[in-house]
């Protein structure tokens, strides 16, 4: 697998605990914090624009402003680590920065009004991806709102139902979008941890702690939900020649 950039993975920065998804908290059982995109210093004046309530789109100024602005600027994609930028007018102005053998397409998920960006740095044969960023608008700017990710090739990170699945031997994991509809967020995630499986599950995108349970199944439960995942169809990008 090609080295991985240690992009920001939406969610809260969270700490990997394996390569799918958009990685778990320390103790798989607890919920995972939702995607955020970090905003502009809230003493900038188009910070305070944006808190009054205005609904206008930002221009190409403005996101330009708040690109320079950003001083601890890090890459969530290998787009953002190209344009040196983590804002966009469309998906047309991401779309023009990939690079021949790179892919992108546009799908549905679960939590978002619309059809989200799906970019990936490295296209196989069959034009599917192990590593992908999706990309979504967010108060008329475009942004990343979360990566996937997937450990082996073998199972390349796909949707269906409007959920993503990013899975791989013996772990488990699909993923939409959080309440606010800017995030990509875990649904359901489980793995094998030596003789046992451990993991939660929601059945809607709410925070509320009581609304995510743990998972307490065997192998034979973890299959059940493993064919939601064989049910699913990779994505299949358009790769850039």
């Amino acid at each position: 697998m090609k080295k991985r950039i240690a992009y920001l993975v939406m969610a809260g920065m969270l700490t990997f605990t394996g390569c799918a998804g958009i990685g778990t908290s320390e103790d798989a059982g607890e919920p995972t914090e939702t995607a955020e995109v970090a905003e502009p210093e809230a003493d900038e004046p188009e910070t305070a624009d944006a808190e009054t309530g205005s609904d206008d789109e930002a221009s190409a100024d403005e996101i330009a402003e708040d690109n320079a602005a950003d001083d601890d600027f890090m890459p969530s994609s290998f787009v953002e680590e190209a344009s040196k930028k983590d804002k966009f007018k469309s998906y047309d102005e991401i779309i023009s920065y990939l690079t021949k053998g790179q892919g992108y397409t546009k799908i549905k998920i679960k939590g978002y009004n619309g059809e989200v960006l799906a970019i990936t740095d490295s296209v196989d044969a069959e034009k599917h991806g192990v590593e992908v960023a999706f990309y979504g608008e967010v108060n008329g700017i475009v942004k990343n709102i979360g990566n996937a990710f997937s450990c082996e090739k073998e199972y390349p990170i796909a949707t269906g139902n409007d959920m993503v699945y990013a899975c791989y031997t013996d772990c488990y994991e699909s993923l939409f979008l959080n309440p606010d509809g800017d995030g990509l967020m875990i649904k359901d995630h489980i793995t094998k941890d030596g003789d046992t499986y451990l993991g939660f599950l929601r059945e809607t995108n709410s925070l509320d702690e009581a609304d995510t349970k743990d998972f307490t199944g065997s192998e034979k439960e973890f299959k059940e939900y493993w064919k939601n995942y064989e049910a699913a169809t990779p994505i299949s990008f358009t790769v850039v020649e």
